[in-house]
C-alpha cells in the first residue's frame, strides 16, 4: 500500500518549486483545470501526496478564494476531501470559488452554493461559519 501524506506549503518554503514547479502552467493541469496553476504570494498549498508523487493539490488564497483544485488521473475521488481541507485551512471566513462545471459538485459537498453559471465555469460562496450558523 502507498504511503500518503499531506502537506501544507507556500511558495517560501523550500519544498514548495520542486515539489510543485513541475505542475505549474503544466499543460495536462491546464487543460484539466479549464486555466492555469498561479504561484502568487498570499496562497497556502495543500498538497496530497502517495508514496512521495502528487495526487492532488488545492490553494487557499490570503482573500478566501478557494482554486486550483487538481488531482492526477486516477485519483479523482480525493477532490471532495481537497476542498474541505481547504475550507479548514481557509478558517472561519466566507469563501468564493470559480471552477469548471466538473469540479462543482465536490465544492457544493462542502458547503458552497453556485451564485453564477457561464459556459465553463461555476462561480460558488461559501458564508462564515458565524453567518451560516
Amino acid at each position: 500500500m502507498a504511503r500518503s501524506e499531506t502537506r501544507t506549503l507556500t511558495n517560501a518554503d523550500p519544498d514548495f518549486y520542486p515539489l510543485m514547479g513541475p505542475y505549474l502552467s503544466n499543460r495536462a493541469v491546464v487543460k484539466s483545470l479549464g486555466g492555469p496553476v498561479w504561484d502568487d504570494p498570499g496562497k497556502t498549498w495543500i498538497v496530497l501526496l502517495a508514496s512521495g508523487q502528487v495526487t492532488g493539490f488545492i490553494a487557499v488564497t490570503d482573500h478566501g478564494h478557494i482554486e486550483s483544485l487538481y488531482t492526477a488521473p486516477g485519483h479523482h475521488d480525493l477532490r471532495t476531501a481537497l476542498v474541505k481541507a481547504a475550507v479548514e485551512q481557509a478558517g472561519d471566513r466566507p469563501l468564493t470559488a470559480v471552477v469548471s462545471h466538473s469540479r462543482a459538485g465536490h465544492y457544493k459537498a462542502a458547503g458552497f452554493a453556485e451564485t453564477r453559471h457561464t459556459v465553463n465555469f461555476t462561480t460558488l460562496h461559501r458564508p462564515s461559519r458565524e453567518t451560516a450558523s
